[in-house]
């Protein structure tokens, strides 16, 4: 019948137990590739929206050639345009925004209320 062929793999190692090598620093870095920029923008746009991030924050992003996703965007629509194409999204979605706040504890001892009701 047919021949067996041995499958032999690359040992798994864990990211932060791996040897760091010049030719290989672990660091992340942005590339372009093909794809539909009005989807990235919507889906960028919402998750900054869900962190609580308005509109003037995700502008300030476009203008940080570091954070080449909105940059990139902001580069290629100019800034005006980016931001009504924000503005529009934000104002389908929204900005989630949440306030927490410590209640006083309650007193220890109980308290008799009298309703006046006899």
């Amino acid at each position: 019948m047919g021949e067996t062929v041995e499958m032999v793999g690359t040992p798994k190692v864990h990211p932060a137990s791996r040897e760091v090598l010049p030719e290989d620093p672990m660091e992340m870095h942005g590339v372009q590739i093909t794809g539909d920029p009005e989807l990235m923008l919507r889906m960028l746009v919402e998750e900054f929206a869900r962190m609580g991030w308005g509109l003037e924050e995700m502008m300030h992003l476009a203008k940080d050639p570091n954070y080449s996703a909105f940059h990139g965007l902001s580069q290629a629509h100019g800034e005006e345009k980016l931001r009504e194409r924000i503005g529009n999204i934000l104002a389908r979605c929204g900005v989630m925004r949440v306030k927490a706040t410590e209640a006083a504890l309650p007193p220890e001892d109980l308290v008799q209320i009298d309703l006046g009701i006899e």
